[in-house]
């Protein structure tokens, strides 16, 4: 592939990525992504493979932006990087491939994959990893349809659409319309750092689990109920509130103020 680009334009979207600036990712993005798509789809014949393989070596190269300095070793970066998740492709077994594959709720210990993918064969233990990884899978689904009643409007379609959709952007894109799988990614990884952080925090897990004691009124708003539940059940403050929800933080209160003069207690029996 030629790489014909104005050296300015590479060169300023080089600074931002080295920056960390998403318009730097998005630049290559946006100019490398369909040909590696394409040369793994092609290799593999198989598109969700493909489309995968492509969506990982960009979230590596964003991982190692730092010690990227051209377009050449850029690119030369993206094809190393699809070129050994392919002979991994054909090394191993379908659904061990796909677990060694990046994923987000995994970006915190990318230590794992420095070291590249392995090709040894398939131990027979693995299948007793399979159990456990299923029964792992199963108590957090448990734990996210738990949340999901306590999140916004966007962000439960964002996980709906990504459990239907395996994490596939592209298909999420299409589903949505008038979006790009690049900014599908981008905003199911902030829904996933908002999710994480409840995850992570068993007080606000258990708050979560217990049912909660007043009913809300018929007369509530939506945005009154959701924000009355993420101050009453999650304990969020008005500022964690009104940045989930993109809201200003006096209309939080607001809201907050009327939904709370709605609510009905449960009558005590004597």
């Amino acid at each position: 592939m030629k790489l014909l680009t104005r050296n300015e334009d590479v060169k300023n979207a080089l600074q931002c990525l080295h920056n960390g600036n998403e318009n730097g990712l998005k630049f290559f993005y946006q100019r490398f992504y369909d040909y590696f798509r394409f040369r793994a789809h092609r290799a593999t014949d198989d598109e969700c493979t493909g489309e995968s393989i492509a969506q990982e070596a960009f979230l590596r190269l964003w991982l190692f932006r730092e010690n990227v300095n051209s377009e050449t070793e850029l690119f030369e970066f993206l094809k190393s990087q699809v070129k050994s998740a392919i002979n991994a492709f054909f090394q191993k077994s379908r659904n061990r491939f796909h677990r060694s594959l990046l994923r987000l709720d995994g970006i915190e210990d990318y230590q794992e994959f420095l070291l590249g993918y392995e090709l040894e064969e398939e131990p027979e233990v693995d299948i007793l990893y399979l159990e456990q990884l299923e029964l792992e899978k199963k108590e957090q689904l448990k734990q996210l349809n738990l949340i999901l009643p306590n999140l916004n409007n966007d962000q439960q379609l964002f996980i709906r659409l990504c459990l239907k959709y395996s994490f596939n952007y592209e298909r999420i894109a299409y589903h949505m319309g008038g979006i790009s799988d690049y900014e599908v990614c981008l905003r199911v990884e902030k829904t996933i750092e908002f999710l994480r952080s409840i995850f992570n925090n068993q007080e606000k897990m258990q708050l979560i689990a217990k049912p909660a004691e007043f009913r809300l009124n018929n007369e509530m708003t939506a945005e009154e109920a959701e924000i009355f539940r993420m101050r009453y059940e999650l304990q969020y403050s008005f500022d964690q509130i009104s940045e989930a929800l993109q809201l200003d933080g006096g209309q939080v209160r607001k809201l907050f103020i009327n939904a709370h003069a709605k609510i009905k207690t449960p009558k005590k029996t004597a």
